[in-house]
């Protein structure tokens, strides 16, 4: 679809959502009531960790039909000789939440996730390497693991801490959408900001 014509498109969307909000009962809040009852879902364009390309993660809602909404993240993507980092943004010119700076040049078996101060808040390495599947850890601030389970390449894994399932990557919606994954969290994980940016990193180790 040519590019304006995604921005028209996205334009209608967000007048719709907005008149929804507006009918009674169909507030932020009633709506937060309803999501809350499941795990929040993002929708994520699956060619879009393309070398040097900025990009939005929307939220996506089971309700009416499956309908994607609006932005919920903004990653911008920047090459600089050898590094590329990865800014985690709430909006395009908010404040960095998480970020990733890595070397292309060296070999990836495991990859910072900082702070917008460079501490380091988690750590994904890759445990083993089968021919389809690949099994990583991700140690979080130091104290905590989630064990990654699945096919980063085929975008169906999911994220477990202490044997509970927290995260699940999948392609299986109500209205299959063409080149694009989804990302479910549940509402035991403490931070979708870091999860999702976990698995931005995956991505980009298995890319």
């Amino acid at each position: 679809m040519p590019r304006f014509a995604e921005r028209r498109q996205e334009r209608r969307e967000d007048r719709q959502e907005r008149r929804e909000e507006r009918r009674p009962g169909h507030g932020h809040a009633a709506a937060e009531a309803l999501e809350d009852q499941g795990p929040a879902s993002y929708v994520m364009r699956q060619k879009l960790l393309a070398f040097g390309n900025d990009f939005e993660i929307k939220k996506a809602s089971r309700r009416h039909g499956g309908r994607i909404g609006r932005a919920a993240f903004y990653v911008d993507n920047k090459v600089v000789r050898i590094r590329e980092t990865f800014n985690l943004r709430e909006s395009r010119t908010g404040p960095v939440l998480y970020q990733i700076q890595e070397r292309k040049a060296r070999v990836r078996d495991s990859m910072a996730i900082e702070d917008s101060h460079g501490h380091k808040v988690a750590e994904l390495k890759k445990r083993a390497v089968g021919v389809v599947r690949d099994n990583f850890v991700v140690k979080v601030r130091g104290d905590r693991d989630w064990q990654v389970h699945g096919s980063i390449l085929e975008h169906k894994f999911t994220i477990k801490e202490g044997g509970r399932s927290i995260v699940t990557v999948h392609k299986n919606w109500v209205a299959p959408i063409k080149d694009a994954y989804f990302i479910d969290i549940e509402s035991g994980c403490d931070d979708n900001a870091l999860a999702v940016m976990v698995v931005i990193g995956l991505e980009e180790m298995t890319d």
